[in-house]
């Protein structure tokens, strides 16, 4: 019976993150008690257990979101198509850089966090979601997003207003335009304890051999060790955003499963490396729902 037991609560917990994962706008504590069937008191009881563990973020307005840390763990019907081949970028700026990483796309209107990479202990970023939407001035993959929009969508983000997250974070126009420029003409996105106390980030746009913005990556590291390290942890990323172009540049290749007339008699043998699956468009550049 125990055993029972302990399987239904582990369903209930994967069905209701997995509802997280297709709310885009997250889902309040009554609606999700009555899509699991579950009191609301039950739903609580979860909800709170899924926030202390950080899988689950509650927004001010009372809505819950999935958190970003467990975004690449829940599956979604809808999907978060990203390129191919981008999971070991992500775990080759980890093994560089040591902090938490973050790997970022578009998808339907919203940029989503679909990967993060970190040990366990290492801090995380309170409040962070796996979408981005009116905080996007205030982290660094939230601007390499803005800095791609063009300069009516921008205006209608601002027009909603810069909320102050924290008393650095930026709220003048002017200033969240100079800093967007300064990106678009290559310099590293950050933020400095603009979302969170104690936390600063540096992100990058992944780009296509011709130039266009498919994701981004992301690194997220303590208010010292951003002061210590920047120029070093900087570097790292622009070298692994570039190594993410020559990944998504490289020809597609089969795997040998794929292509059983590979050892046919007459074949050709030219057998080779590289990419098995076609890199999948995003257009991380479309406007940001806010």
């Amino acid at each position: 019976m125990t055993r029972a037991r302990g399987v239904s609560t582990a369903r209930t917990v994967l069905h209701l993150l997995t509802l997280l994962a297709r709310a885009e706008d997250g889902l309040r504590a009554g609606d999700i008690a009555k899509a699991l069937g579950k009191s609301t008191s039950t739903t609580y009881n979860l909800l709170d257990t899924l926030c202390q563990e950080r899988y689950v973020v509650h927004a001010e307005n009372g809505a819950y979101h999935l958190a970003a840390e467990a975004a690449g763990l829940v599956p979604s019907e809808r999907g978060t198509p990203l390129p191919a081949g981008l999971g070991g970028i992500v775990d080759e700026l980890f093994a560089r850089t040591h902090k938490r990483v973050y790997l970022a796309g578009a998808h339907s209107g919203q940029v989503v966090i679909p990967l993060v990479r970190g040990r366990q202990g290492m801090p995380v970023i309170p409040g962070l979601g796996a979408r981005i939407g009116e905080n996007a001035h205030a982290l660094a993959l939230g601007k390499i997003a803005l800095s791609l929009l063009d300069e009516r969508a921008l205006e209608r983000y601002i027009s909603h207003g810069l909320r102050a997250f924290t008393p650095t974070t930026i709220v003048s126009a002017d200033r969240l335009r100079e800093q967007l420029e300064e990106i678009r003409a290559g310099a590293v996105a950050f933020d400095r304890e603009e979302f969170s106390a104690d936390f600063c980030c540096l992100a990058l746009p992944i780009r296509r051999p011709g130039g266009k913005p498919v994701a981004a990556l992301g690194i997220s590291m303590s208010a010292r060790c951003f002061e210590l390290e920047r120029d070093a942890l900087s570097e790292a990323l622009r070298d692994v955003a570039d190594l993410a172009s020559a990944v998504l540049a490289a020809p597609m290749v089969p795997a040998i499963s794929e292509d059983p007339a590979v050892l046919e008699r007459g074949h050709p043998s030219n057998l080779g490396s590289g990419i098995t699956t076609p890199p999948i468009p995003v257009h991380f550049g479309e406007e940001i729902k806010s």
